[in-house]
């Protein structure tokens, strides 16, 4: 029972959560069909990226506070980006009433 009381305070736990839900997000972004889909995915990927910074600030830095405000950042950058993709997804959707990646022949450049 030791083992259970201690695995919050491993980094390799962090790390591991961190690797799992950027695989995830990555996984997504390459085989989703639906712009939905793809921006859960990015924001799994984002939020991966944020518990790995997190993480590694709070273990290895001496100075922790400098990886929580690039979380801080992160999020919020993910949080703008989320806006900007759903209004583009509200749009396409409008002008295409569809929001599947491979009926949108006609955005091709």
């Amino acid at each position: 029972m030791e083992f259970l009381t201690t695995l919050p305070n491993n980094l390799l736990v962090y790390v591991i959560v961190a690797h799992a839900l950027f695989a995830i997000g990555l996984y997504g972004m390459l085989f989703r069909r639906s712009l939905i889909g793809f921006l859960i995915s990015l924001e799994l990927l984002l939020q991966g990226v944020g518990i790995n910074i997190m993480a590694f600030g709070t273990y290895l830095v001496p100075d922790p506070m400098q990886a929580r405000i690039t979380t801080l950042f992160i999020i919020g950058i993910a949080a703008a980006e989320a806006a900007v993709f759903l209004g583009i997804a509200v749009a396409v959707f409008r002008n295409y009433q569809t929001i599947a990646v491979d009926k949108l022949i006609k955005l091709k450049g």
